[in-house]
Formats: C-alpha cells, structure tokens, sequence
C-alpha cells in the first residue's frame, strides 16, 4: 500500500541528469486477462527510449508480480542513481508511462486524496460493524451489543472480547436500543481514532443512522460525509464497491466547489489564480494553499537553474535571481510536486469543465 512516507520518499528523489520511467498498469483481472495486460504493457513501454529500465519492469512483471492487486506502479531508473520502487493497489487506475527527472506522481496524489483515511459503520439497534478503508485496504470489526460483545478479527481486524450493554428489568425497547446505538458510538470513536480516519461513512436505516449520528462525539460528527441505505448483511465487497463510489463523488464536489472558489476569487482580484503563468508564479513565491490541476494536463516549460522558479515564457534570465533556464518536460507535474513539498494542499481532478475552461490550472492563495 502506498502511503504518505513513500509519498514524502519519492518528493525528494530527483535524478542527476538522468531520466526516471513511471508506470501505472491496470491489472484488474476482473477486466482483462494476464496475458492481455502483458501486452498492454509491452505497447507503454516500448516508446520509452530506457531499454534497462524496460528490462527491470518486464522482468518483475513476468517473474515476480503475483497478479492479486487491481493496480501496479513502478518507479524505476537503472544506473549509476538506481531506483526501483514497486507499489500494489487494490484501487482501479489507468495505464500510462512517463519520463521525466522526478517520479510521476499526481495519478498516486489523487489516489490518496480520494480513498485513504475513510471509516464506515454500518448500525442496526443491536450491533455495528466497523470498518477502515485506506488505499484499497480494509480492516473489519464486528460488534454485537446487547447482553454479550465479541470483536471478531476480519482481513485483519483484532479479537477482544467482554460485555457491552445489557437489558434492565423496566428497560423500554427504545431505551435498550439508544444504550446499544450509544455504546456503538463510543466503540466506533476509539475505532475511528485508532486508525487516523478522516473522514465517515454510516450505512444502515435512516432511523439507525440519525440516531448513531446523534450519538458519535461532534469532533466525528463533524467528519460524516455520507449516509445512506444498506443492510447489515451486506458483503464486504459490496461495502467497498459502496466505498468507492461514494468516495468519488464525495471528492468530485468538494473539488468542485474549490475551483469555483479560485476562479471568483482571482475574478475580484483576491487570493486566487487561474491559468499557468499566474499559477507558477504563485507557486514560486509560496502564497498558494489549494492547487487544483486537471491529471492529464501537461506542459513544457523552463527552471531557473539558480533558485528554481518555473515558468512556460522562453526569458534570457530569470527575474527573481538572474540565473539561467533549461528546459523541462514536465513543468506541471514539477508544480504539482514543487506545491506539495511546500506543504500546499493539492487537488487532483479527472475533469471539470470550469477549471479546463480557465487553463486546467488553478490555485487558492494563503494570501
């Protein structure tokens, strides 16, 4: 699984003149066959002009890759400066390759921004099940209240077991379920915390959900960003087809509604930019907070050898700090990474007809 330390790894590795091939690989067999993906790999690879570097990733996929993850990702530079990183997902990606002196890394970006840190509970009036979802990665706890509790270990989970609840002898029905719902609750919190969540999903009836809502502490109500209807029944690949749509569309609008927030605010003449050109530059002085891109936009451009500033103008010398330019392939994808390092938040989007609209770029400014 791929994380934010392996994120923050490959953020400061940089080549030495060299060049670094980047492969993201489909290898869903639910969608086409081995040897099909076989193939398809042979087609991204042979326009690369990197045969070692072609060598070392067809020898790992025909010996050594096992064929049970959705998704493949590979970093590889053969030399004198070698570097061989493998990632396995079990997230639907989109093959492609790229060349460049950084590791392509927005597809990975998006990734993340979209299915890691989620946590699901699914709630009736007598038990919860509790799930992380991280990357493809799911951990499951199962919980029964009432007179008995056991936490059952699924893909992963941990096995505890005590007593939770429990009937009064004048206890109302109601009663006997709020305690249980809040009980549940409390569970779900510790569970949340334990495991980073940072954001919730509550699945069960509309009654079971309003009333477990209710009763999560508000730092965790605060995170809900989906409820809807599911029984407590349902497959735990169901839960995760379920994860993933829901996680997409919960990303699309929130990213949405950032971009319309840059674009009005560069119209006012605010803290906002839209285009390239504006956009580096902001990147360049450090002022952005939110960078929105569009994945498949890129563009050549120059680095200033001295302090670094990027821009898409041919200028003799750079006016920040009068040092010379080379040309780069990549100027986005190194805006994009150059943001992150920064510590500016980064939102990467499939498509958004308003921000393709304004250059397939845009930012939020700290000020």
């Amino acid at each position: 699984m791929f994380s934010e330390k392996d994120l923050q790894s490959l953020l400061d590795y940089s080549t030495e003149g060299g060049q670094v091939l980047s492969l993201y690989l489909n290898t869903d067999p639910g969608e086409r066959s081995a040897e099909a993906t076989q193939l398809a790999l042979r087609h991204l690879l042979e326009s690369s002009g990197l045969p070692d570097d072609v060598q070392a990733i067809e020898q790992y996929v025909n010996l050594t890759y096992d064929w049970a993850s959705k998704g493949l990702v590979i970093f590889s530079q053969q030399g004198e400066q070698t570097l061989f990183e493998v990632f396995k997902l079990n997230l639907p990606i989109h093959d492609q390759v790229a060349m460049g002196t950084r590791p392509l890394l927005r597809p990975l970006v998006r990734l993340m921004d979209t299915f890691s840190g989620w946590g699901i509970a699914l709630v009736d009036s007598q038990k919860v099940r509790l799930f992380s979802f991280d990357m493809g990665e799911v951990e499951e706890e199962r919980v029964v209240l009432g007179e008995d509790i056991k936490q059952v270990k699924h893909g992963g989970g941990t096995a505890v077991a005590g007593r939770m609840g429990g009937t009064g002898a004048g206890s109302s029905v109601d009663n006997v379920i709020d305690r249980n719902v809040k009980e549940a609750a409390e569970v779900a919190a510790g569970f949340f915390s334990r495991r980073h969540i940072r954001r919730v999903m509550i699945c069960g009836t509309e009654e079971n959900i309003a009333r477990f809502k209710q009763a999560l502490p508000k730092a965790w109500q605060s995170l809900v960003v989906v409820d809807l209807p599911m029984q407590m029944s349902s497959s735990e690949f169901d839960i995760v087809e379920t994860v993933l749509k829901e996680a997409e569309a919960v990303q699309e609008g929130l990213a949405a509604r950032l971009v319309d927030q840059a674009i009005a605010l560069a119209a006012m003449g605010g803290p906002g930019a839209v285009g390239l050109i504006d956009t580096l530059n902001a990147n360049h002085e450090g002022r952005i907070k939110t960078l929105l891109v569009i994945e498949g936009y890129e563009q050549a451009g120059y680095r200033c050898l001295g302090c670094g500033y990027l821009t898409v103008q041919d200028l003799d010398q750079c006016p920040f700090c009068g040092g010379t330019f080379e040309m780069i392939r990549r100027a986005v994808e190194m805006a994009v990474q150059e943001s992150l390092i920064k510590n500016a938040e980064v939102k990467v989007l499939i498509e958004n007809k308003a921000l393709t609209e304004v250059g397939q770029i845009a930012a939020i400014l700290r000020y």
